[in-house]
Parts: structure tokens; sequence; C-alpha cells
């Protein structure tokens, strides 16, 4: 079979599309036939070695993935040979507190399974979603995958996390990634007030049509300003943040008095410096937020299934065309997810 592959890290340019002998599922699990997966940034920091994640070369790309169950290993009950099925991006003990508890995606022993840019993916049996009695035929695989990380990130931060309120103004950074554009629509259909932000007027016009109130261009708009002229001086009750370094700070400034930031990621730096005296004067609070729970997801299936969400794809690339894809990413070209089939 097929796998998109690396031998050492890089760029794009040092993905390799190799033959591999086909995953053979163990105890507990099976394999999937992949007919689709997705990319996100998570992919380019384990490219560029800079994930810090264990990942012994050479290693199979990708961590999200769609497809039908082509084999089944020991022990396996309740799945049968071509179930349509959605793997977690984690395995999880299933016994912890956290887990027991709803709140998996805390599990202390999670672990990824990823080598998902491939033609075949070993899973865990514990660790699936059963998509046709879910979703059933109203969305092709291409926008099946585009829910999970995307619409759940987006949902855990905002309401589990974030809990945004009905009338509340939440701030968006960059709307055309695959999590902004995600919540996004979200918070429009909690009936919030989103003001978004994004590198270019076109990315702003596309949120706009997903329902975004106010658009900000970041290159060359002041964030800060842009949303306190935006609010009557008030500033935001949420600011959505996942990029980090300079969009963090200004994300912060933006809140008004007892705002909240809710956080999941960091890729435009990972260390930032903010005022401490206006943090505690204005009330705020800076919130962490990492991943996203079953429920969470299956919720997000059952919105686009009856079509009150859509997933967004910009592009959908062959297998082999992944170092095309990923180059698009790490440009920031796309609006919203890019998906690869085989």
């Amino acid at each position: 079979m097929r796998a998109a592959r690396i031998h050492q890290f890089g760029g794009p340019e040092v993905i390799r599309i190799d033959e591999v002998e086909p995953p053979r599922p163990g105890r507990g699990q099976v394999v999937i036939d992949v007919t689709a997966s997705v990319l996100g940034h998570l992919d380019a920091d384990v490219l560029r070695g800079v994930s810090r994640l264990d990942v012994p070369l050479p290693h199979t790309l990708g961590f999200e993935a769609v497809g039908r169950i082509s084999a089944l290993g020991e022990g396996v009950t309740g799945w049968q040979l071509g179930d349509r099925v959605l793997p977690a991006i984690h395995n999880t003990c299933g016994r912890c507190g956290f887990c027991r508890s709803g709140r998996d995606s805390l599990c202390g022993d999670r672990q990824f399974m990823g080598k998902a840019f491939a033609d075949k993916m070993l899973c865990s049996a514990d660790h699936l979603t059963r998509l046709d009695s879910l979703v059933g035929g109203d969305l092709p695989d291409e926008q099946v995958i585009a829910v999970p990380t995307s619409f759940g990130t987006a949902w855990h931060m905002l309401f589990t996390r974030g809990r945004l309120a009905v009338g509340e103004t939440v701030l968006v950074s960059s709307v055309g990634s695959g999590i902004g554009s995600a919540a996004v629509q979200l918070a429009k259909l909690a009936g919030a007030r989103v003001i978004g932000t994004a590198s270019t007027d076109e990315k702003l016009d596309r949120a706009a049509d997903l329902g975004m109130d106010v658009g900000i261009n970041y290159t060359r708009q002041d964030v800060v300003a842009e949303v306190m002229a935006a609010t009557g001086g008030r500033g935001a009750d949420l600011t959505y943040e996942h990029v980090g370094g300079e969009a963090f700070q200004h994300g912060l400034e933006a809140l008004g008095v007892d705002g909240r930031l809710v956080t999941c990621g960091a890729h435009a730096g990972e260390v930032v410096d903010f005022d401490i005296i206006p943090f505690f004067r204005k009330q705020l609070a800076v919130i962490g937020s990492y991943g996203y729970t079953k429920v969470e997801v299956t919720r997000c299936m059952e919105l686009a299934a009856r079509g009150d969400i859509r997933p967004v794809v910009h592009q959908v690339l062959p297998l082999d065309e992944v170092g095309k894809a990923m180059t698009m990413m790490e440009r920031r070209e796309q609006f919203g997810r890019i998906v690869l089939v085989p």
C-alpha cells in the first residue's frame, strides 16, 4: 500500500510516497481503508520536527482520517467489515477520572494513533464513531473529515471552556483556518456577535458568508482599535485564540472588563509577554483548551448532518499531492481544510 512518509525532518520536499506493508490488526484493533484524510498544523509540526512528540523515523504522516473497516482483529465485537467509521485522533484509557467524567481529551494516558496519510490505517476498535447511523448519506467523507478537529475544537473552546453566552461578542482569530471558520459558525448558531481577523479581504468576505459580523484585516488594520470601535469602546467578551504570538497579545488587549481569552495553539509564537496590571484591573481570564471530547464531536456531526453548520473544505487533493497540500497550508493559502483522498 502507499503511505506518505518522512525519513528526515524538513519541509514538504522531504515527504515521500512509499510502498509499505499494510498494517495487520492486533487484539482489539481494526484496519480501515482510508477514504479521506485532512491536514492540520500538527502535521506540519511533525514534518519539521517541532511537534514535541516522539516521532521515530521513518514516519507516516497524518492524524485524521475516515474510512471503512477492511480487517478485524481478535476480540473485536460490534463491528463488521465495510462499516463506515471515524477513528478518534487520540486513544484514551477509558478508566481514569477524566475519561469516566466525559473529559476524555484530558486523559493522562492518551496516545495518538496517527499514520492517516496512507491507503490503510490501524485503529483501536474502542475509539471509533459509527458514521452511517450518525450522518447517514447526508455528508460525503470529504466533508465528514473536515468536522471533528475543526468543529470539535471550536465547540470545546467556545462553550465548554469559554462559556460563550447568547448576546456576547467574540473575537475569532484567523477566521480562514479550519477551527476559525468553524468557530464563526458555532458562535453565530449560539446567538453571539462575531468579530473576526484574517490576513486578506478575500478570507474576510468568505467568513462573512458564514455569518461573521465584523471583519478585521490584521495586515493593515489595528486589531484592538477596530474591536473597540465595533463594540463602542466596551471590548469583546471572549477572545477565541489559536495562533499565539502577537495575536494572543492583541486578543487579550481587545477584551472588555471581566473578559475571557481561551487559547489552544501557538504556531505564531509559544512565548508571549503581556502587561499584568490591566490584566487584573480588568479582571481578565486566560483559559487553556485542549482537544475535544467524543460527545462534542458527536454533537457537531449531528449539526452538520442537519445542515446547521457547514464543513469548509478548501480543496480536495490526491494523496500523491500531499507535498503540494502541505505547502499550501504552511503558506496560509487555504480557507478551511485541505483534504486528501486515495
